[in-house]
């Protein structure tokens, strides 16, 4: 299934459990530089990139403890 992901900037810690679900769910390792999704750095503020490559699987939004990251089902259209 795919899903909508929807991210609020502000409440992004950097902890990077985003980016390590999904280099694991796809590169089947623990490497945030495969992952679909990434955290860019700026100060104290954490600026989230998805790239081309995402899926839209949601498992950045599973593994999301701050509420930055939701997912919502994509309408299936026939």
């Amino acid at each position: 299934m795919k899903y909508e992901i929807t991210y609020i900037q502000e409440n992004c810690s950097g902890c990077l459990r985003c980016q390590l679900a999904c280099s694991r769910a796809y590169a089947r390792s623990f490497q945030p530089s495969a992952a679909c999704i990434k955290i860019e750095s700026r100060g104290a503020e954490y600026r989230i990139i998805f790239t081309k490559d995402c899926v839209e699987c949601g498992f950045c939004a599973d593994n999301c403890l701050f509420g930055a990251l939701t997912k919502t089902p994509k309408e299936v259209t026939a």
